[in-house]
């Protein structure tokens, strides 16, 4: 649990493939006074104030490398301008700083599940399974790295967001009814829980030390989350078929 000590006026959402971003932003706008933004739709409005379809403004901004950040210029002009703006952008926390910065998380099963069932991804959809997991993970590892050449930041960095939860396991409404409680309680500067994970997703080493703690602290490597303390009350979580616990500590 920490505590908020800066006013914060915007929110920005990020996270992994399939891990609910939208759904998160929707439910956020029809609980709060905030309207949703987007890459996609600043890109959209882009076009249209330049009279080409998304289409036609892609390719311009391909020809005239001086146009190559105009969204992420948008973002963080409205950033520093605007409030009350939920941002649904992979690097919208990066261009806004001052702002609550929610991310996302999925496991890559979990993830590949949901995209592959999802008709309603029209760009995003795959023969079979296994191809649409070898694709989310070669995108990830494409984003990861080209956001880290442009931009020399790692989005994999937890200690860059402020509210991190885990939709693996848990179902809608205990996702959106955790990422509001949090936020409001970190708008009114009281203590909230930084991060929320599956216990399902926690992995217990046998010859970890410092086993049993009332808090639990997390080693994250490779992507994965290691128990080093609190064994004891991630076991009692998965006993009584908890989806989300709270994780003191992370260290990466």
């Amino acid at each position: 649990i920490i505590k908020n000590k800066i006013k914060m006026i915007n929110i920005t959402i990020a996270g992994d493939l399939g891990s609910g971003k939208s759904t998160v932003a929707n439910h956020l706008i029809n609980n709060i006074n905030y309207r949703i933004e987007s890459a996609g739709l600043i890109f959209r409005r882009l076009a249209e104030q330049h009279g080409m379809s998304a289409k036609e403004f892609n390719q311009f901004i391909e020809s005239n490398p001086k146009y190559d950040n105009m969204v992420d210029d948008t973002i963080k002009e409205m950033g520093e301008k605007e409030e009350n703006i939920i941002f649904d952008s992979r690097l919208a926390w990066y261009f806004v700083p001052k702002s609550f910065k929610i991310y996302m998380y999925v496991d890559v099963d979990t993830a590949t599940e949901r995209i592959f069932n999802d008709k309603g991804r029209v760009s995003e959809s795959y023969s079979d399974m296994a191809t649409a997991k070898k694709e989310i993970i070669e995108r990830r590892e494409s984003e990861v790295l080209r956001y880290k050449t442009f931009y020399n930041i790692d989005i994999n960095n937890y200690s860059n967001y402020d509210f991190i939860i885990d939709t693996s396991h848990a179902t809608k409404d205990e996702v959106n009814d955790a990422v509001l409680s949090n936020f409001k309680a970190f708008e009114k500067g009281e203590a909230y829980d930084r991060i929320l994970l599956s216990p399902k997703n926690l992995i217990i080493e046998n010859d970890v030390e410092n086993a049993d703690s009332d808090d639990i602290e997390i080693e994250k490597r490779d992507g994965k989350f290691y128990v080093v303390k609190g064994i004891a009350k991630v076991r009692a979580a998965l006993q009584e078929g908890k989806n989300l616990v709270a994780v003191k500590k992370m260290v990466e």
